[in-house]
Formats: C-alpha cells, sequence, structure tokens
C-alpha cells in the first residue's frame, strides 16, 4: 500500500480502511487496564506512525524503543537521536538517517502531514507519542484507550468534521440532538402505540430552553417513513393574534395541503361529501377560520355567514373536530398535530385542544404532540391555564419531562459544534456546563459570546487548525441572563448552610468583599468563606481573584434575597451593618462606613432603639448624601436624605433642630434635581412651618420655586415668588414702560457708566443668607418671566443689580449684571451692555463662582 496518503481523491478510503485496520488489528489486550497504561497508548502511536507512513505496521520492539527515545530527546536534550520519516523508502523505522532534524513528537506528526495525512490523524498520532512523557505529557495527550477508540469511531462516521481540515472559522450549530437518546425511543414508542389506539401522543414538559421543540421536531423522520404529515403551531406568550388563530393557522394549513396533494376527480368528490355531510351549512361559519376549506367543498360560500359570537365556541370546537376526523380518514399518512409553547395558548385554544384529544380517542391517524413550559403553567394567574395543565394528564398521553444536558450531553454538543474530539473539549464542556447548568439553548449562547468576545478562536498555527479557547477567562465570564431562570429554580436544592452562605452574601449586594466576608465570619461564628466557595462552585457566585465574591447576576442575589422573611433581612442588615461600623471605626475606613451605612439603611430606623445611635445614623446620612450629590448622583443622595430623617425622633425639630433643618434642605435640593415636585414641597413646606427665622427658609423657598420652573408649572412659580419675595420685604416687580422703572433703570445706567471697572470689581462681597436667596428668588423669577411675562424682565434685572450696589456681591451679581446689560441695549445703549457683559465675565472670576462662565 506504498501510494497511501499520495492522492486527495483517494485520501478519504484509505485513510478510513487504515484507521479500521489499527481497530481490528490492536495487539491483544490493548483496551485492558493490564500493564502500564501510557506506554501501550505510545505504542499504539508508533503503530499509526509506521501505518500512516509505510501502510505496514511492523510492531517492532526497537521502532518503539527508537521513537520513545526520539520522543523524549526534546526534554531531555538528547541530540543524538534525529530519526525522520524516510518517504521514499519502505523500510522499518529504527533505519533512519542520524543527519535529520530532531524528532519529537510534533516533529513526527509534521512529517506525517507532509506525505498527505489529515492534520487530525496527524495530531491524534501527537498525542500517542506525548503519552511517553509520562505525568510531564501535555494536557491533549491520550489518558484512556476509550478516548482513542472513540476518536477513531468518529473519524469513521463524520470524516468531513472529524477526519479532514475543517476550514469554518464561523461557529455552525447542528440540528442534531445530543443527550436525547431514551427521549427519543419514547417518542418512537408512543408513535408506533398510535396505531394500536392506546397513545395519542406525547406532552413534553421542561424549563424554558432546555430543547423542548428541538426534541418534538425529531417527529418529522418519524412522519415521513410512515408518509404521514406534521402541522405545526407555536403560541406566543404576548398573544397579539385573535383567540384560535394558531389552530386556525394550522388547520387552513392543512386544508391547502389536500387541496393541493389530492388529484383524483372521485377522491375529491368522496372528500366535498364527507365534510359538506359532517360539518352541514355550519361550514360557512368555519369557513371565517379556514379560508382555505372552500377549496375543498362545494357548497356556495358567499352567502353571509354567521359572525363569531361567544356562544358559538361550543359550535366551532365540534367544526374543527369534524373537519380533522373527515381529512384524517382521507389522509395517506398519520397527522401529527405539533403544538409548542401551550403554557401561552389562550383559553379558547385550550377547550379546543382538549376537544381534538376527547374526539381523537378512537382516531388511530392522528397524534399529538404538545411543548409545555410546566412552571409557567402550574403558577399561571389564569385559572384556565392551571385547571387545563391538570386535565391533559388525564389523556392517553406519554409524559416527558425533559431534565438539562449532562456533562457528557454538553460535551458532545461542543465537540460536534467545535468538530474536535471530545476528550479534546471536555475541560471547556465542564465549565460551560457549570455555568449554563446544562441548559442546551444557553450553552450555545455561551459559545457565541466567547467568540465575540474572542475567548474561544480558530487558531491556524502549528499542525493542526483548531479552535482554541482562554480558560482562565471563560471561568471568569459573566453569565447570561436567560440562564438565570435556571439558577433560581436550583437555588432551593442546596444544603443549609449553603443557603444560609447565600442568604448572607445576598443581604451585601452583588459583590461581598473579602474583608466583609471576614467581618461577619467572625461575627457569626462559621466559615462563610469556605461556605461561598461551596456556593460558587454550584454556579451562583464567582470568587473575583482575591478581592470579592460577586453573584453572577443581580437577580440571582434578588432570589436569595427574596427567600428570606422581611424581619430576618432586617435582623440581619442591623446586626451585619452594626458589625461591620464597629470594624470601620477601629480601621478609620471610609468604604466600610458606606457599607455598614447601607445596612442600617436596608433595615431601617425600627430595629434601633438608642436615641443617640440614631442621631449618629442620620448625620452619617447627610454627610454622604451631601457627598453623592456633589457628584451629581441625585437619586442616592435623595435615597441617603431620606433615609435620615427617618430615624429622627419624633421631637427632632426640638432637640435635633440643625440636623432637621439640613436634612429636609438637602433632600428638597435632591428631588428639585430630580424633578420630583411633589417631594420638593413634602420636605420644603415642613421647613417652613417648623423654622424659626427667615435665613432658615430661604432654601426651601427657592426649591418650591425652582422645581415648579423646572416643570413648567410657570403661573404656580410666579405665585410662590411673589409670596416669598413680600415675606423677604421686597416690593412688587414693576412692568416695562413704566415711567418711575424707565428713570430708575437710566439713573442706574448712568450710575455705571460713571464707576470704573476696578471700583466695581472691587465691591465688597457679602455674607448675607437673606441677600443671597433674595437674589437666588430674583433668578428664578427672570427664566419665569421671560416665558410667560417679559414685560417684567427690566424690573428684575434692574433690582438685582440694584441690590448688589447696595448690599454687596454675592455669587448671583454676575448673572445681575449679564442680564443688566441685555437691558441697556433694549434701553438703546449698546455700548453700556456690552461693558456690562464684559463686568458679569470678570466677577464670575473675581468671585470664583463654578460653571457661570463657559469652556
Amino acid at each position: 500500500n506504498e501510494s497511501l496518503l499520495k492522492s486527495r481523491d483517494k485520501s478519504q478510503t484509505n485513510h478510513l480502511e487504515a484507521i479500521d485496520y489499527v481497530r481490528m488489528n490492536c495487539p491483544p489486550g490493548i483496551l485492558s487496564d493490564v500493564g502500564n497504561k501510557t506506554d501501550r497508548l505510545f505504542a499504539l502511536g508508533v503503530v499509526f506512525v509506521e501505518l500512516f507512513a509505510f501502510g505496514n505496521p511492523t510492531f517492532d520492539a526497537d521502532a518503539i524503543n527508537e521513537i520513545k527515545a526520539s520522543a523524549n530527546a526534546k526534554s531531555s536534550g538528547d541530540t543524538k537521536m534525529k530519526p525522520t520519516i524516510d518517504s521514499t523508502n519502505n523500510v522499518p523505522l529504527k533505519k533512519r538517517r542520524s543527519d535529520q532534524e530532531q524528532g519529537s513528537s510534533s516533529e513526527i506528526s509534521g512529517k506525517l502531514a507532509l506525505l498527505g495525512t489529515p492534520r487530525p490523524l496527524c495530531a491524534l498520532v501527537e498525542d500517542l507519542i506525548e503519552c511517553i512523557r509520562g505525568e510531564f505529557r501535555r494536557d491533549d495527550a491520550y489518558k484512556t484507550f476509550e478516548d482513542v477508540y472513540l476518536d477513531l469511531q468518529l473519524m469513521i462516521n463524520e470524516p468531513s468534521k472529524y477526519l479532514f481540515d475543517n476550514h469554518m472559522p464561523q461557529l455552525m450549530i447542528s440540528d442534531k440532538l445530543y443527550g436525547r437518546d431514551e427521549e427519543m425511543l419514547k417518542i418512537q414508542e408512543a408513535y408506533k402505540l398510535r396505531s394500536t389506539g392506546v397513545c395519542l401522543g406525547v406532552i413534553i414538559t421542561g424549563e424554558a430552553s432546555v430543547g423542548k421543540s428541538r426534541l418534538a421536531r425529531s417527529i418529522d423522520e418519524l412522519s415521513w417513513q410512515n408518509n404521514g404529515t406534521v402541522l405545526r403551531g407555536k403560541f406566543d406568550q404576548v398573544q397579539e393574534s385573535q383567540p384560535l388563530s394558531v389552530i386556525a393557522n394550522m388547520f387552513n394549513d392543512m386544508c391547502q395541503l389536500f387541496a393541493e396533494a389530492v388529484r383524483s376527480q372521485g377522491m375529491k368528490q368522496n372528500l366535498a361529501s364527507a365534510l359538506e355531510s359532517a360539518l352541514g351549512s355550519q361550514a360557512r361559519l368555519l369557513s371565517r377560520f379556514l379560508p382555505n376549506l372552500p377549496r375543498l367543498m362545494t357548497l356556495n360560500f358567499t352567502q353571509n355567514s354567521s359572525s363569531y359570537c361567544s356562544e358559538s365556541t361550543q359550535v366551532i370546537r365540534r367544526l374543527f373536530c369534524k373537519t380533522l376526523q373527515v381529512l384524517s380518514f382521507y389522509s395517506p399518512g398519520p397527522i401529527t398535530i405539533l403544538l409548542d409553547d401551550v403554557q401561552w395558548a389562550d383559553p379558547a385554544s385550550l377547550l379546543l385542544i382538549s376537544s381534538l384529544l376527547q374526539s381523537s380517542k378512537d382516531n388511530k391517524t392522528v397524534f399529538f404532540l404538545f411543548c409545555i413550559r410546566d412552571n409557567d403553567c402550574q403558577h399561571s394567574p389564569d385559572s384556565t391555564v392551571n385547571s387545563w395543565y391538570q386535565s391533559i394528564f388525564e389523556m392517553p398521553l406519554k409524559h416527558i419531562t425533559l431534565a438539562n444536558l449532562s456533562e457528557d450531553g454538553v460535551n458532545a454538543m461542543v465537540s460536534d459544534t467545535l468538530g474536535l474530539f471530545p476528550r479534546l473539549t471536555r475541560p471547556l464542556s465542564k465549565v460551560l456546563h457549570r455555568k449554563a447548568l446544562g441548559n442546551p439553548f444557553f450553552v450555545w449562547q455561551i459559545l457565541e459570546t466567547l467568540q465575540k468576545e474572542g475567548y474561544l478562536y480558530h487558531s491556524l498555527r502549528g499542525t493542526m487548525r483548531r479552535w482554541m479557547w482562554d480558560m482562565d477567562k471563560i471561568s471568569d465570564l459573566r453569565i447570561s441572563e436567560n440562564v438565570l431562570f435556571l439558577l433560581m429554580s436550583e437555588m432551593n436544592k442546596l444544603p443549609s448552610d449553603m443557603r444560609m452562605g447565600l442568604e448572607v452574601a445576598s443581604c451585601m449586594g452583588a459583590n461581598v468583599s473579602m474583608i466583609v466576608v471576614g467581618i461577619l465570619s467572625s461575627h457569626l461564628k462559621v466559615d462563610l468563606a469556605g461556605i461561598l466557595e461551596r456556593v460558587a462552585e454550584k454556579g451562583f457566585i464567582d470568587r473575583v481573584g482575591t478581592e470579592e465574591y460577586r453573584f453572577v447576576h443581580d437577580r440571582v442575589q434578588q432570589e436569595a434575597y427574596k427567600t428570606m422573611a422581611e424581619h430576618r433581612r432586617s435582623e440581619h442588615h442591623t446586626t451585619f451593618g452594626l458589625a461591620i461600623y464597629s470594624q470601620a471605626c477601629s480601621d478609620n475606613d471610609d468604604d466600610l462606613l458606606r457599607i455598614s451605612l447601607n445596612q442600617i439603611n436596608r433595615a431601617g430606623p425600627g430595629t434601633i432603639t438608642d436615641l443617640r445611635q440614631k442621631a449618629m445614623i442620620a448625620a452619617l446620612n447627610l454627610k454622604v448624601g451631601r457627598r453623592s450629590a456633589a457628584l451629581k448622583d441625585f437619586g442616592h443622595s435623595l435615597s441617603y436624605f431620606e433615609n435620615g430623617k427617618s430615624f429622627l425622633d419624633v421631637g427632632s425639630w426640638e432637640h435635633q433642630y440643625k440636623l432637621s433643618i439640613d436634612l429636609h434642605d438637602a433632600a428638597a435640593d435632591a428631588a428639585c434635581a430630580l424633578g420630583a415636585v411633589s417631594d420638593v414641597q413634602k420636605y420644603s413646606l415642613s421647613v417652613l412651618s417648623h423654622a424659626t427665622s427667615l435665613e432658615d427658609k430661604l432654601n426651601a423657598m427657592l426649591a418650591i420655586v425652582k422645581s415648579l420652573r423646572k416643570s413648567l408649572a410657570l403661573q404656580e412659580a410666579k405665585q410662590w415668588g411673589v409670596k416669598f419675595l413680600q415675606e423677604l420685604g421686597e416690593e412688587p416687580c414693576r412692568i416695562a414702560g413704566d415711567p418711575q422703572l424707565n428713570s430708575d433703570i437710566s439713573s442706574m445706567i448712568k450710575l455705571i457708566a460713571d464707576v470704573a471697572d476696578e471700583s466695581i470689581l472691587n465691591l465688597k462681597q457679602s455674607n448675607d443668607k437673606k441677600l443671597v436667596g433674595i437674589m437666588k428668588l430674583y433668578h428664578e423669577y427672570f427664566y419665569i418671566f421671560q416665558m410667560v411675562e417679559p414685560g417684567m424682565l427690566f424690573s428684575v434685572s434692574h433690582r438685582m443689580v440694584q441690590l448688589s450696589f447696595e448690599r454687596g456681591l454675592s455669587e448671583i451679581s454676575p448673572i445681575a449684571f449679564a442680564q443688566f446689560g441685555v437691558t441697556a441695549l433694549c434701553m438703546g445703549n449698546a455700548c453700556g451692555g456690552y461693558r456690562m457683559g464684559s463686568l458679569a465675565l470678570k466677577l464670575a472670576r473675581n468671585l470664583g463662582v463654578p460653571g457661570l462662565v463657559s469652556s
């Protein structure tokens, strides 16, 4: 067989024969566990080398020893043995030229590749030769003869995928079923029993994306073998379509099939007569659901038919049943009705399905196949769905509960998808099985994600073109959101200590640092880190380096949190928060302080009775909330302020006056930034009713007007502004055209013109809170009047500049000068308006007011 592997056209046949030769002619006992397994695996590699190089293995002991020495040469540094494969002389491997390159396992496979041996076979030889290195062999090296046998069998069964190079760098999902042999056998048995009347069909239940629909599609081959027909329908969760539409469309397709398949005129007449006899004049009513029905009948369907109404549903169900009986009688083979996602069927369809099943008990040519998410049926808020699901098991249907794939099932899927031998994909499959819990759809989703992220890639390096992966990054990868539902259903099956660990971790949020784990371990007197390690092995959390544990998804954390009773959650949060607070104070650690505050806030004030402790927590919330507000994180800041208020004592306006004012003002400001007008008024009005001075009311006044202005409640904002300014001693604004206002504006323009820039810039700065409050209210007025009463703008700008001259500069003064510059321009003084604009910019810089000067 000297021409072995020389011709591409003959290579497939020759290689299959060669592989089969080795399988049939292995030395006796080679598949047993007697003796040194790695030596025997290496010996099999030698057989392959001789077979693929010369076509006739010698089983020569000297040749084995020579290759053994060459395989070890690379690691030992021995360069004396330099065997090669001589393709021109049919001589044993021991007769080699000594002046060739070093003959390591990879070099041997490389030489085989030059002879035309397919790369997968070269890699197989290389992995067998590697076995001689013992415990130092690569991970890809063979470990059992069962793996060798399986690889050879795959090469024979699917040579295009496993024997020859696969040049498809894109993932290609197969339509195969993996790990479902037992379930497929049950469907085949039920299909055979159909003809005896013992079994009406199969109901496949299981969780989402476990493979119910794919398993149901295996009925296609059975139906084709029996000259049958498969009718498909799939219900939608949204249920936008009309009731019965899914089944009606399926029956309408069946009418079309019969209309196109029946060619004999006599058969057409018989079918039409049978339908007319069964349906009578009510066929016109059914034709509203089945537009193709008239193609099978000779009745006049142009006459008006009764409209569909609720009273006719029973009649409609009977007509559907009669139609199925007639068409199945004239069908050349069995009719399979496949309905998917039945848990989302409308009540009318569920009743129709029950009627079809009842009327088909004696019909040996109809086979039903249902796919149902049983959890959705059992927990459906619709009592019709739940009661139907319970009643369906009284029917003569074979029940198949589809579970997730085992590790071997996932490995078969991954192996087939990547075109790699199962032994090579087993480590990857183990990780994928853990992350997807064996759900085939989610395994595929994760594979796609890995390829998109570059963690799974097609490599062209070395002697083997194949898929490669980064196992470390894959192990740390966050899982698909859809997998969460599977994790949640598995959560209740955990041992009690692991559930406790999940509860504790869930109280801390999405992440829990190792520092906190250590604190809580001491507090709970358990090895919390050890427990969380076991939880991580189950796929609920991930260990992120040495710093923290992280829930694989926030929904998993939420579900773990929900498993606790409300009072237990509060107890945990309080005790955990106080334990962490004690450590935070000891270490002066701001991060731990924030963590402890969040825990105590989640518990609420009801679990703390010490008034001084409550006041401390309220003040801490104010401090942390202000930090968040400074970062424009108004949502969290408002949450801190509200939590702080909740810890205030009933008599806080008397005993904790300053803290109460500050918390309410801060909450009003945060709510205003978020556009929560009602909250602003709630906090601000509380201040206005309890504050003992005008200065303490200023922020509340401004918050109310500002929030109304931002929400475009302009008239209401104007009314509140008028009221507040009057309380602060300000005169009402005057409208443009008022003679006295025009005179005052002219006087102010002249005053500014007579004063040098330096003098204006050096005006005293005021620390008067009342002045600043009045200026801010006028500033809000300016925005309001621009939209509802522009004639008031001149009065507002004049008063703001007047206050700056008379009572001192404030942070609003630059805005006052800029606005009055516009007023001067409108009064015909362009130069004066330009100068005031320039002064406004200089004042903003001198006063250090952030955000006023454009970048």
